[in-house]
């Protein structure tokens, strides 16, 4: 709100808010009315209707940003934007702060696992390695991998990345801010993946704004890697393609119009949802997100609904649920994700009785500036400030002096907006974004919103509300109860129906017939569940399961050089897969070929070190165990 400070009818209404509305005649309407009022002046509620931006259609080029710092345009904006967590998301894993983390070589051992995991120097460049040893001491493997990047922030911590050759891979050890400590990454705790859990492009663009992903190919990115060599999160993240912008800016010679400049999109001038959107693309999960179809992660442009790009789906909170609500908002991370736990942060806000006063109107860049955002010396300050906007001091029933006496001094967050843990990412927390009046404070009937017959069993965290929609397609649906009846069963009935009102209307999806294809299988119906996955990856379902999917189907019907066939041409197209490497050893063993299973198993046991069932296999065909 800073940027309407300027204006004298602003002010009045500020000081109106700040000292009318403590007294005792002041109703809540009154207040809501001048907040609206205030809210007016940040750009939401506009004459004419909302601006239309011209830069959101698929057609208009990334410019990369420095074409925005260039030409004396956005030099300051872009130097301390630099210097924020989100200016700052990523780097090269052996720039100085990084190497400033690693002294001396630190090793984390795992008793679950038994394995230990080390990180250390050499030279200019950071490396990780796993090893194991046998009760004797002896070294049972040990591979190490050279760290290129680093990811994350000041709120967690930071999860390093490995390359082999186009593909990225996330490093098992991360460093916590919390504890300063270096322990597993998210996810190692329970599972040793090693070094070949791919980095997918889902994570990857909320850690930077131009990652070069190869399309249905997981983990893998052209070269280089990212668009312009840009790390972090760039300025077209939020303010889209700068192609258009930058054309006509030269046209103009570097003169700026007084009118509104409609080829570059300007958030705080968004409706509020559309606003929220695009911090809804990374700061909002659910139980899933899948993509709409025939779309990937970095079709979203800002200006546009996220909705068209991706839904958000979660499940419904139940009545009897209420005494444990409070905990169901820690939720495990999205499946598939490299280290992304469950942002709840915007549907927690609309939660809040300063949300749902405002008429849907506070945003988070009502408080959050992303340009220039708080230090930690003054975040107490400058949020207070925030909620003062609104609130009067005298509101406050804690007195003064209490309020000083607490460490921070005096903070409306620390109170009204409690840290949690942040589920699936050890030693962090994070600010629960359901502002409360006291701790402990019970959930609002609208967190009890149920499903609407469209979409049994789910909720669409994301979907407009309000005005009709369209439907939601049901490819989306499909893949939504495929995804969240891993945690709630009963939502396969929805996923059956879904999957039956697909066969008949879309039969020759790709996607559809994979779906197929794995429910025949899982019935015992080799051969339907043959024919459906063969029509799957011909029309181009070169998905790693529907090639395993496939050779198991053929095997089980006899047709095992054919499966052999099959999981060779999913090698090559995933050759960093392990289920599908193992799947074709096993097949070659049972064909007989044993040369090329031995010349399988050493080049799987090689990029998978950590399988101790393949290196024993590997370790009896060459006469002995280690």
């Amino acid at each position: 709100m800073r940027a309407c400070g300027t204006r004298p009818w602003f002010n009045a209404a500020r000081r109106y808010l700040l000292t009318e509305s403590s007294t005792a005649v002041t109703s809540s309407r009154t207040r809501i009315a001048v907040f609206l009022l205030l809210a007016t002046a940040t750009g939401w509620a506009k004459k004419g209707g909302p601006i239309v931006y011209r830069n959101t259609g698929p057609d208009v080029a990334y410019a990369g940003s420095k074409s925005c710092a260039g030409a004396g345009c956005h030099e300051e904006l872009s130097r301390k934007h630099s210097q924020t967590p989100m200016g700052s998301s990523m780097a090269p894993a052996n720039s100085p702060p990084e190497l400033a983390r690693v002294q001396r070589p630190i090793t984390v051992f795992n008793q679950k696992l038994n394995r230990y995991f080390e990180v250390f120097r050499e030279g200019s460049d950071l490396y990780q390695s796993e090893y194991a040893l046998d009760e004797t001491g002896k070294t049972l493997f040990k591979t190490r991998e050279r760290l290129e990047y680093v990811v994350g922030g000041r709120l967690t911590g930071y999860t390093y990345i490995i390359r082999r050759g186009p593909y990225l891979f996330e490093a098992p050890l991360s460093f916590y801010n919390k504890t300063q400590e270096w322990d597993l990454s998210p996810g190692y705790e329970t599972a040793d993946v090693g070094f070949s859990r791919p980095v997918l492009a889902g994570c990857l663009a909320c850690h930077n704004g131009q990652p070069e992903s190869v399309p249905k190919r997981d983990g893998m990115y052209r070269d280089p890697p990212f668009r312009f060599g840009e790390f972090a999160i760039s300025c077209e993240c939020c303010h889209g393609p700068g192609q258009l912008h930058n054309q006509e800016l030269a046209k103009r010679h570097g003169r700026r119009s007084r009118k509104v400049d409609t080829s570059i999109v300007n958030p705080a001038r968004l409706s509020a949802r559309l606003a929220d959107d695009i911090c809804m693309n990374c700061h909002q999960g659910g139980h899933t997100r899948i993509l709409q179809p025939g779309k990937d992660y970095l079709d979203f442009r800002p200006g546009t609904p996220l909705y068209q790009t991706v839904a958000v789906f979660k499940l419904p909170l139940k009545k009897e649920q209420r005494a444990e609500a409070d905990l169901l908002e820690k939720l495990p991370p999205v499946r598939g994700s490299m280290a992304t736990p469950l942002w709840w942060k915007n549907s927690s806000l609309e939660m809040s009785k300063c949300y749902q006063a405002s008429h849907g109107q506070l945003r988070c860049i009502t408080c959050h500036v992303i340009h220039n955002p708080p230090t930690a010396e003054n975040r107490v300050a400058y949020y207070r400030e925030k909620c003062l906007t609104c609130h009067p001091d005298a509101s406050c029933r804690l007195p003064l002096k209490e309020r000083m006496q607490q460490e921070p001094a005096n903070d409306c967050v620390g109170c009204h907006m409690a840290k949690k843990a942040v589920a699936g990412i050890a030693h962090s927390d994070d600010t629960y974004h359901r502002i409360v009046r006291r701790a402990g404070q019970a959930l609002p009937e609208s967190a009890f919103e149920q499903p609407t017959p469209d979409l049994p069993g789910l909720l669409c965290l994301n979907r407009p509300k309000g005005e009709p929609s369209d439907p939601i397609p049901l490819l989306t649906k499909l893949l939504g109860y495929a995804e969240v009846m891993v945690k709630e069963p009963s939502l396969r009935e929805y996923y059956l129906a879904t999957l039956k009102e697909l066969s008949a209307s879309a039969p020759d999806d790709p996607q559809v017939l994979a779906t197929l294809g794995h429910k025949a299988l899982a019935e015992g119906d080799n051969a339907r569940a043959a024919d459906y996955l063969s029509r799957a990856l011909e029309r181009g379902a070169e998905y790693p399961t529907a090639y395993v999917e496939l050779g198991e189907a053929l095997s089980r019907a006899g047709r095992v050089e054919e499966a052999a066939k099959v999981l060779e041409r999913g090698v090559a197209d995933w050759p960093y897969v392990a289920l599908l490497q193992k799947s074709l050893v096993l097949r070659c063993i049972t064909l007989k070929q044993y040369q090329r299973a031995h010349e399988l198993m050493k080049r799987y046991v090689e990029l998978f070190p950590e399988d101790s069932f393949m290196r024993d296999m590997l370790a009896k065909v060459e006469g002995g165990r280690p």
